[in-house]
């Protein structure tokens, strides 16, 4: 049976309101910074006793006029929670993207656990720009780290602008929505409000960046309606990281221009 895909998630809108609201609950965060460092700790610890993939995380679906994805992320696309990189949110977008076009598709990943978007961004000034698509995949350490709105918007500019000046000024940018990780484990409700705040605000600032930029685009995190207020209560982490790879295969697919690729 040929193996095809599923119609993908819809987005979900985010809104933070007037002006006012905005610089009100930058104030919030800001005041609560120690509290996310106290949970940045916590976050080491789950990493350092998480189950992790081993070997390199790179690979490829064989195709006519394949496609060459980089991936910049943490915890996530390294392959937090599953046995093998072949289940990671990575290689499940990646294939989704093969899959819709029918073409081949090539990923290389720079990933660790604590990369910041501003790290990433100076990542890219390390490596080859010569490929069809870039997607980063950050957040959880900027949002446990009290990365600014400002600073977040700076490093996205960043990105953009080295991605521009490369080899390939119209290969596609992919911006992964920060995941609601005040889900992914117990805490307190009052814990969970605040993660939510500076992860709303993160993904809002994104979503206006890619608005303003032709071939920059936002994936959302696919909708959580069916997993429950606790996530790993209901589903695993391969359930998780195949749906969000469909929901980010989606955007990515959508994003790249199959006439535009090179061999």
């Amino acid at each position: 049976m040929t193996e095809t895909n599923t119609r993908p998630l819809t987005a979900t809108a985010l809104h933070l309101g007037t002006r006012f609201r905005r610089r009100l609950t930058g104030t919030v965060v800001r005041a609560f910074r120690p509290l996310l460092r106290v949970n940045m700790v916590a976050y080491r610890l789950d990493v350092a006793n998480a189950l992790f993939p081993t070997g390199v995380a790179d690979g490829e679906v064989a195709g006519p006029t394949p496609a060459r994805l980089l991936f910049l992320g943490d915890s996530a696309a390294s392959g937090y929670g599953v046995l093998n990189h072949g289940l990671g949110v990575v290689s499940q977008s990646a294939r989704y993207t093969a899959r819709e076009h029918s073409i081949g598709c090539s990923w290389t990943t720079m990933t660790g656990p604590e990369l910041t978007v501003t790290r990433a961004a100076t990542q890219l000034t390390k490596t080859s720009l010569d490929v069809d698509a870039i997607v980063v995949i950050v957040g959880p350490p900027d949002v446990l780290t009290g990365t600014t709105v400002n600073e977040w918007s700076a490093s996205l500019e960043r990105i953009v602008e080295l991605v521009r000046q490369g080899p390939r000024p119209d290969c596609a940018i992919v911006f992964a929505a920060v995941p609601p990780m005040y889900r992914f484990r117990s805490m307190p409700t009052f814990v969970k409000r605040i993660l939510a705040l500076q992860i709303l605000r993160l993904n809002q600032t994104t979503i206006e960046l890619a608005a303003a930029h032709p071939t920059v685009s936002y994936s959302p995190f696919p909708r959580l309606d069916a997993f429950g207020s606790f996530i790993p209560e209901v589903h695993t982490w391969r359930t998780i990281h195949s749906a969000w790879g469909r929901q980010l295969g989606a955007t990515i697919a959508n994003a790249i221009r199959p006439e535009t690729l090179t061999n």
